[in-house]
């Protein structure tokens, strides 16, 4: 039917989009890819106590990929490309799709007609073109006319999903406006910054000290479980070819074979690799010499002492690993841990010498301010200009630009603790207590009053409460997506497919 459908002329109608939140993107660094093509598993795991089967998974995956393409164009798969995982994809779609068959959500072909329709992309003269559609799914997609109108039909179906789980949730105008002050309404401050770093150096600390304070606190100190890895890696480039990619993926498969019976050093030599050490780390460390890569690192824990990894696969290239040596962890000596508490301790010293000369900077403007346990923070004029307190204290003081209870703020980051003081401040006020931020200890005036355009929030606020609904639904089904993957009881029994694969498009059978 479909087919015939396919051939009549549609009106023009608007672009038709999914809701990014129906395929989301997760987010992987330094990503690993177990390659044995003789271990593919006949089930990729389960989901609500149903077996799925590797076709079926392959699906989802080939499925996933076309709508991140619809969402992103070829442009913008290139560029967060490597932050998109194809199995994390893959089973949302299908425990969506699960919900949608237990909801009876069913979609006709009138309504995938419909959906066709909307992309202006395979218009011509205003009317849906059979031709360049055809282009289209050729050369773009890669898939048949069959293939590409069944996954939309499961994306309308999970959208219906969306729709029901989100239709109750309602932005009154009270607190759209509301929030729209809370995003809109900016000041502007001046500021000290005392950081701990610049007194450092000050700090002189006793052995007897140092072991004191190593003595009261030597949980404090426990080094985590460790492991040194020996490991041979064949490095890819920016124009590394999907060939190349495959070809380092057989010459390595080859390589670790050998390497269980020759040798892991021999075998790496043999095959013209060299064999590097990383010496001891632990799980929550950058592995030496290579980086922060959390999914690897997680598998060479998991790896018994003395044996192989399968080759692992990254964006930098694919690695054979050999577990060296595993460490327990353990609570050092003092002899051991004397280094680590005398720079712990010279960090605390070197964060209360900072704060105190914060207060005396407050105590050259005016009355310091109250002890920073008491909650309520007083505001007072200065007495002495606050350019004139820092140049006595040899200081160095700055201003911010505009900034709003939601905005990044240059050098401070998003600061919340120093908004709240902030915002609490009039033209000119100075905040009476050190406001800590990861830097170390500020000392604030404001530059002017929290203001607020109303004329700009009048001819905004109506786009503002479309725009805070589609947020509010958004994180209803954000909620509501977690607790149906728990209910999943997800069985994973693929680790992580390498992208190549991914890219497979899938015949679909009869």
């Amino acid at each position: 039917m479909l087919k015939l459908l396919r051939q009549k002329k549609v009106a023009k109608r608007i672009f038709y989009a999914l809701a990014a939140i129906i395929i989301p993107a997760f987010v992987i660094w330094g990503s690993a890819s177990v390659i044995d093509k003789n271990r593919t598993p006949n089930v990729a795991g389960e989901i609500f106590g149903r077996k799925i089967s590797y076709d079926d998974f392959r699906r989802a995956v080939t499925a996933w990929k076309t709508q991140i393409r619809l969402q992103y164009g070829e442009e913008g798969i290139k560029a967060i490309g490597s932050l998109l995982d194809p199995v994390e994809g893959a089973w949302d779609r299908l425990i969506l799709l699960y919900e949608a068959k237990k909801r009876r959500i069913r979609i006709d072909d009138r309504d995938v007609v419909a959906a066709l329709a909307r992309f202006s992309f395979l218009e011509k003269d205003g009317k849906f073109d059979p031709q360049a559609y055809g282009l289209f799914l050729q050369y773009t997609l890669g898939l048949s006319a069959r293939q590409f109108e069944e996954q939309l039909r499961q994306n309308l179906a999970m959208a219906k999903i969306y729709d029901e789980v989100t239709k109750n949730v309602a932005v009154t105008s009270d607190e759209a406006r509301e929030e729209y002050k809370k995003q809109h309404t900016q000041t502007r401050l001046r500021y000290v910054l005392f950081s701990p770093q610049n007194y450092k150096e000050g700090v002189k600390l006793t052995d007897e000290e140092v072991r004191k304070y190593f003595e009261a606190s030597r949980e404090n100190f426990k080094i985590p479980p460790q492991i040194n890895v020996a490991y041979s890696v064949i490095s890819y480039g920016e124009e590394t070819t999907p060939e190349e990619r495959m070809k380092a993926a057989e010459k390595m498969q080859t390589m670790a074979r050998k390497a269980k019976t020759q040798g892991f050093k021999e075998a790496s030599q043999a095959a013209g690799l060299e064999v590097k050490e990383t010496g001891l780390f632990g799980l929550d460390d950058p592995v030496p010499t290579l980086g922060w890569m959390p999914q690897i690192k997680t598998v060479l824990f998991d790896t018994p002492q003395g044996s192989l990894t399968q080759p692992l696969e990254t964006e930098r290239g694919i690695y054979v690993f050999r577990i060296l040596e595993k460490k327990d962890a353990y609570v050092p000596e003092f002899k051991e841990a004397r280094d680590r508490a005398a720079l712990v301790l010279t960090e605390e010293k070197a964060s209360e010498t900072a704060f105190q000369a914060a207060r005396d900077f407050l105590s050259r403007v005016g009355k310091a301010g109250d002890k920073p346990e008491e909650q309520e923070p007083k505001k007072q004029n200065q007495a002495v200009s606050f350019d004139k307190a820092a140049q006595a204290m040899n200081a160095t003081p700055k201003e911010t630009p505009p900034f709003s209870r939601t905005s990044y703020i240059p050098e401070l980051g998003l600061a919340t603790v120093l908004k709240d003081a902030a915002f609490s401040l009039k033209k000119d006020e100075i905040y009476d207590k050190p406001v800590a931020v990861p830097q170390g200890f500020l000392v604030i005036q404001a530059l002017e009053t929290p203001s607020l355009d109303e004329t700009k929030m009048s001819a905004e606020i109506n786009g503002f409460q479309k725009t805070l609904l589609e947020q509010k639904r958004t994180e209803a089904f954000n909620a509501f997506f977690e607790e149906l993957k728990i209910k999943a009881r997800l069985k994973n029994n693929i680790a992580q497919m390498p992208a190549r694969e991914a890219a497979l498009p899938i015949e679909e059978t009869n």
